[in-house]
């Protein structure tokens, strides 16, 4: 038996939520508890194929999950599901004594453990004593617990704005800050009668939330003061910078990457596809998810960013999320110091050693007819690409029940348009199966 195994937490919706600035509340939490915190977590499954024992929620669908590693060629991990009491995973795992005692099983033998996380939270620290309290080596894949401050402070908006002062790759659109709804309101009509359009963001949001156009016309700062006043995603301090015009044809470029002690040790590209200009959707992963010339770019300010997080003692993967600017210049928008939700598609590119070769196209909100269900529907499209030899999976399938169903599919070919093909054609596949025509 290999001596090491991979502790694999994804803990994406506790560390959305770990940050005492954003006080989320009613059904603003709940979607990141539900979202995150079941149907995300499902993409950890792709993160590695190496000994590994997988801390999922319950929930999970056995037939996709043995599916999954039967095509993958990988035997099937030990999965551990604590009792969902919080619906944050981390913190049901250390109040469920019997799922402690499993995972405790599944770990007896292996000498080091190496704890694989979305992000580190105080709760994943707690969770690494009590491991090596088993008597178990344990090694985190993130920053150390002395400088969880360097997570946290990277992961504010306001820390691109501090590099782009201090590095010359690292560009920002020009913005405020502002700290009440007075000086909000202000900001906001001086900054659109300015600029046309803006955009206003929380430091801390999710996927979108937490972020509005806002533009010069009327009546529109008082739609989004009345719409921010009811959406707890909205805490102050709030980010109001210049909309930059996106070039055609880029989509939004990001990079993960990985900081070890001794600098920058990966950068996996990405392009995100993203709805009215911030809220996301899609991504495409590899080196030919973007045109060269803004790979090279966004690769010389992950390089960049990087040193100056590992300066300050982060490590672990982090990401950096851009514009490609219409005015042929790439402005950095946030850093998010985790893995991204990308990472899956990464972790498959390193599994068949294709950085260079491959592209993924990654969607994680497929629209599905209510009714579908993954033996019926799901399944039969993805087995007739399995047998063609197409790489092409569903990556979750825990939301097919919800009042609006969706499924998260990945597909990989040589450029990222064949990839976004494949999808196209598995989602036309699913609502044909399903009796529903597939919408435009």
């Amino acid at each position: 038996m290999p001596d090491v195994v991979k502790l694999i937490i994804p803990n994406s919706a506790e560390y959305h939520l770990r940050n005492p600035a954003l006080k989320l509340t009613g059904e603003e939490r709940e979607r990141v508890v539900r979202f995150s915190g079941t149907y995300e977590c499902e993409h950890s499954v792709f993160w590695s194929a190496d000994p590994r024992v997988l801390i999922l929620p319950s929930g999970w669908n056995r037939q996709w999950f043995d599916d999954i590693h039967q095509v993958l060629d990988l035997a099937p991990p030990p999965v551990v599901s604590p009792a969902m009491r919080s619906g944050l995973l981390v913190e049901d795992l250390l109040h469920d004594g019997e799922a402690q005692q499993a995972l405790r099983e599944h770990l007896a033998g292996y000498g080091m453990v190496r704890l694989e996380i979305v992000g580190p939270t105080p709760e994943t620290y707690l969770l690494a004593a009590l491991v090596r309290g088993w008597g178990h080596t344990v090694e985190l894949d993130s920053v150390s617990d002395e400088n969880f401050w360097a997570s946290l402070y990277l992961d504010s908006k306001v820390s691109c704005l501090d590099l782009a002062r201090q590095l010359p790759e690292i560009r920002v659109a020009p913005g405020l800050v502002v700290g009440n709804w007075v000086e909000l309101r202000g900001a906001l009509k001086s900054m659109t009668a300015r600029y046309g359009r803006v955009i206003a963001r929380t430091l801390f949001g999710v996927a979108g939330d937490g972020s509005a156009v806002v533009r010069d016309e009327p009546g529109d700062v008082d739609r989004f003061l009345d719409n921010a006043a009811r959406d707890s995603f909205f805490a102050f301090p709030i980010l109001i910078q210049q909309f930059v015009e996106h070039a055609p044809g880029v989509g939004c470029p990001a990079a993960d990457i990985l900081v070890g002690e001794n600098g920058v040790e990966d950068v996996v590209l990405c392009a995100l596809t993203v709805e009215h200009g911030y809220s996301f959707r899609s991504v495409d992963v590899g080196d030919g998810a973007l045109p060269e010339v803004w790979g090279e770019r966004v690769r010389r300010v992950a390089h960049e960013l990087g040193e100056a997080a590992r300066a300050m003692g982060y490590y672990g993967w982090m990401c950096v999320d851009c514009v490609a600017g219409a005015d042929d210049r790439l402005y950095v928008t946030e850093i998010n110091a985790r893995r991204s939700g990308s990472l899956h598609a990464g972790g498959l590119l390193r599994l068949w050693d294709a950085e260079k070769d491959l592209t993924l196209s990654a969607h994680f909100m497929l629209p599905i007819a209510e009714g579908t269900t993954y033996e019926d529907h799901i399944r039969p499209v993805f087995q007739r690409l399995w047998e063609a030899g197409v790489r092409a999976y569903p990556t979750s399938v825990r939301a097919v029940g919800w009042d609006d169903p969706i499924v998260a599919v990945i597909a990989a070919a040589p450029t990222a348009a064949e990839a976004q093909k494949v999808v196209a054609e598995i989602r036309d596949g699913i609502h044909a199966r399903s009796g529903v025509p597939s919408p435009c």
